[in-house]
């Protein structure tokens, strides 16, 4: 009766395993978001966004900072086909355009000029290095955004947000270092790009085919 019993105890275990074995292998399958279909995106102007609880805003920098960020945009989008850069002038000149929400006018966009979806990139500080590559005042210091919109169901299908400041060497040991900046200081161009190439290429809708 015992060898029964013990017999009976390891069937048991055993279906125990090969039912807990199969459900590991079910459950990531069933639970994997499916990707809403995408076939061209436009990328709008980079948005500059102030900060003002300080009252010292450099404003300057920020706007030069859209317009670094919308040259890194252009080189890192060339080779995409389905990828296509909306100039100022051209979203201006959209006759049912009206001034309202971000997420208005970008969806207002898309439809008019016949975009699956709209990239919206902002910039929140753009602070250049003060100094050389190897000393600094004040290192480099940069923090943007990105939404990329499905403009059928006008919501937010991806994102991601950017804000660095480049720390000492000693303190970047302690750190993973994302920018890979080595041994010294970057501009502010050169962290803004690491940093956008980044967080684009971890987007599931710009994989090129």
């Amino acid at each position: 009766m015992k060898n029964i019993h013990k017999k009976f105890a390891c069937w048991l275990l055993a279906v125990l395993l090969i039912f807990s074995a199969g459900c590991s292998i079910i459950t990531p399958r069933d639970t994997e978001e499916e990707l809403v279909p995408i076939s061209s995106i436009g990328v709008l102007p980079v948005l500059t966004i102030s900060h003002l609880q300080s009252g010292k805003e450099n404003t300057a920098g920020i706007e030069a900072g859209a317009e670094s960020i919308n040259s890194l945009l252009a080189d890192y989008f060339q080779s995409y086909q389905n990828i296509r850069l909306i100039s100022q002038s051209e979203l201006e000149g959209l006759p049912s355009l009206k001034s309202g929400k971000l997420l208005y006018v970008a969806s207002e966009a898309g439809k008019e000029l016949h975009y699956d979806a709209v990239l919206i990139t902002s910039v929140e500080r753009y602070r250049e290095r003060d100094g050389s590559e190897y000393a600094v005042m004040e290192p480099a210091s940069v923090a943007f955004s990105l939404k990329l919109l499905a403009v059928e169901s006008g919501q937010i299908i991806w994102s991601a947000d950017f804000d660095q400041t480049q720390q000492p060497l000693f303190e970047n040991i302690l750190k993973s270092r994302s920018t890979g900046s080595g041994f010294r200081w970057l501009t502010a161009e050169e962290l803004a790009s690491a940093g956008l190439t980044k967080k684009l290429n971890s987007c599931p809708y710009l994989l090129k085919n």
